[in-house]
Order: structure tokens, then sequence, then C-alpha cells
């Protein structure tokens, strides 16, 4: 079994958070999901075993993504909902300023996995948008670490300044890049972060329809959560009260 956020360890203790969140705390018990969380820990320290650099590392399918649905940015904003030992955080913390340290330097964006050179998605699940989601949340866990929400902020302007993209959907477009804003927004207070994220649901207002029929070549996507319409939707409402605001499907 894997440990991502979409197919792994870390999505069944997504699933977990979220019944308890809507459910009652408890309903998916504390016993249960410790195991799976130390899982995960260890996993990643296998991983990075002859990594000297990077704590926690995990493979999928054979690559070391770094993104938030099968890589690390996933992986960790979900370990960040749960209590750690002073080890698990120092690894957790380690493995966060590994990747950030590793950015590109110009464009400081985040290479799609380890030692990967291309430097051209910016999005939820691939680059800075999912890495600024999961920044703030380390921000908000550790906020007398600094350089987390410093790093998170820096991953808001690399999504401005290139996230406004040919997709519209949450996982690859435009309306999960805008949720970067949001979660900048909660975060600081800053209502330039609101404005970015409605200019974001502009465009999409104006133009979803007709990238969706530029760019989809499989037309069940059209009206899917993650790579269709629905991920819009979800956007404009959210906007109608940015402070209650939450990427659907990764943010608790």
């Amino acid at each position: 079994m894997s440990y991502d956020l979409l197919y792994g360890r870390a999505g069944f203790l997504w699933a977990a958070l979220f019944l308890n969140r809507y459910l009652g705390q408890g309903t998916v018990p504390d016993h249960l999901l410790s195991p799976i969380v130390a899982a995960i820990l260890a996993g990643g320290r296998v991983g990075a075993a002859d990594h000297e650099a990077c704590p926690l590392l995990y493979r999928f399918h054979g690559t070391r993504f770094w993104g938030a649905a099968n890589g690390l940015a996933g992986i960790l904003y979900v370990l960040l909902h749960f209590p750690l030992s002073e080890e698990d955080v120092k690894d957790v913390q380690g493995t966060l300023r590994y990747m950030m340290s590793n950015r590109f330097p110009n464009s400081r964006n985040y290479p799609c996995s380890e030692g990967n050179p291309r430097d051209k998605l910016v999005q939820w699940a691939h680059g800075a948008t999912g890495m600024a989601i999961t920044l703030a949340k380390a921000s908000q866990v550790f906020p007398k670490e600094r350089d987390f929400r410093e790093a998170a902020i820096e991953a808001g302007e690399v999504v401005w300044k290139s996230g406004l993209v040919k997709k519209v959907g949450l996982a690859d477009g435009v309306a999960g890049n805008a949720y970067a804003f949001l979660s900048l927004y909660r975060l600081t207070g800053d209502v330039v972060y609101e404005e970015r994220a409605k200019a974001f649901a502009s465009y999409l207002c104006r133009d979803a329809i007709e990238l969706v029929n530029m760019t989809s070549q499989e037309t069940e996507h059209d009206y899917s959560l993650f790579r269709g319409l629905a991920g819009p939707v979800c956007l404009w409402f959210d906007l109608v009260s940015p402070v209650d605001s939450k990427f659907p499907g990764y943010e608790i």
C-alpha cells in the first residue's frame, strides 16, 4: 500500500479526520489512527535511508513525488493534524525545510519530484500551490517557526505570477490555485489574498466553459470535482465567506 493522499495511508487518515470533524470527534478513534501515523513516519524514514539531507521520503510508482496529490506535500499536510513526538516534529520540519531549500532558484517554484529539473507546473497536484497550503498549515502548527509562514507567502507569489493556467479544476487548474490565496488569507488576514482569489474566480466565471472545451479529451471529467467544473463551483461558493473556505478534499 502506498503512503500518498489520493491512494494511500495519508488518504485514509484524511478521511478519518473528515469523519471526526463532521460526525463528531472519536467517530474514528485515536487508537485506530495512531498506528497508521506511526507507519507513515516509519515508511518515510526508510524511504529516506539513502538520503542524508531529507528525513522523510516516499515513492509512488517508483518516483519520489513532492506534490500534494501523490507526494510529500500531501502526506506532511495530513501528518500536521496529529500529535507528534519530538522526533516526529524534527523530521516533519526537516523535510519541509529540505523542500524549501531546494526550490528552483529563479522562479521559487517547487519541483514535481526529487531531482526533477522541469519547472513548468504550478498547481495543487504539483508545485507551489500545494506547498503554499501545506506551509500555511505548518505555520499554524508551529507559529514560532517564522520560516514556514514566509515560505508559504513566497509560494503564494509564485501562484499569483504563474497560476493562471489553461485548466479549470482543483487538481491542476485555476480553481485549485485560487485556494492557495484563500489559505493565505486565513493565515495572514491580508485582504490582498482575498482579492487575488476573486481575480482567479472572475477569470473562471468568464472562461471556464471555453477552457473545458479546449482542454478536455475525456468528457466524463468535464463536471468532476478535481478536473472539471465542480471545482470552480466550490470556489465560487467559498468566496461568499472566504474566512470559512476550505480546499475540497484537502483542507479540514
